[in-house]
């Protein structure tokens, strides 16, 4: 699974590479079986009463297509389909999760937690090194800055979880950071019907399994596997 989120990270920096982003609205119109409709000019409409029973729709897979449409010559009628739900499984076995070493003036250096861009030059740090630029579901055309895994605003309590040894040993913490870190740029999206998204909820579950309210259910499990 951890492979599985590296690469996840990995695709979402290589979209992140456009100097502007789409934009993106929420629409009650569209049909059950749509995630979201493109209408041109670098629009989308998010399906804001979400999938029927049984579908999803991925905010990563979705950005993707987004991102490979909006500048495209395809019809303004695009549409994004729900996604069958997965019966696949996770893993049962498990790997603890190795934080590396903490690095100082990793956030960013207008003090800010989270700093919208439009090209990877506002995304400068203490340290005067840069993050990525990366489009999210946002109204206004810009991205948001990526967080370094050692900015002390966005990721204290993982390092706190990491504690001197550098590790984090508890498979629930593991699981939490694995998949806040993957998506935590979307977590700023500025529309307002991101519950659609399949991510919100697992994040959601997993945050109640790290405070130690819930049990992790099987669609988490199966959400996870994809990752």
């Amino acid at each position: 699974m951890a492979l599985q989120l590296t690469l996840c990270l990995a695709a979402l920096t290589a979209l992140s590479t456009a100097a502007f982003c789409p934009t993106y609205t929420c629409d009650s119109s569209l049909p059950v079986s749509t995630c979201a409709s493109f209408t041109g000019s670098q629009a989308f409409k998010l399906n804001s009463n979400g999938c029927s029973t049984g579908y999803y729709c991925s905010a990563i897979a979705l950005s993707e297509w987004a991102q490979l449409l909006y500048t495209s010559t395809v019809s303004p009628t695009s549409t994004y389909p729900c996604s069958v739900s997965s019966d696949t499984t996770a893993s049962s076995s498990f790997t603890s999760l190795s934080c590396g070493t903490k690095l100082a003036n990793k956030n960013f250096k207008n003090s800010k937690t989270i700093v919208s861009c439009t090209a990877h030059t506002d995304c400068v740090l203490v340290d005067s090194t840069y993050t990525t630029c990366m489009c999210v579901f946002k109204t206004d055309g810009s991205g948001i800055c990526k967080a370094h895994n050692s900015n002390d605003d966005v990721y204290a309590g993982y390092w706190t979880d990491c504690g001197p040894s550098e590790v984090i040993n508890d498979e629930d913490k593991v699981n939490y950071w694995n998949f806040y870190m993957t998506y935590w740029e979307y977590l700023q999206s500025t529309v307002e019907c991101t519950n659609i998204f399949s991510e919100v909820t697992t994040l959601a579950e997993l945050q109640s399994v790290y405070d130690g309210e819930g049990i992790l259910t099987m669609g988490v499990i199966c959400l996870l596997a994809l990752y």
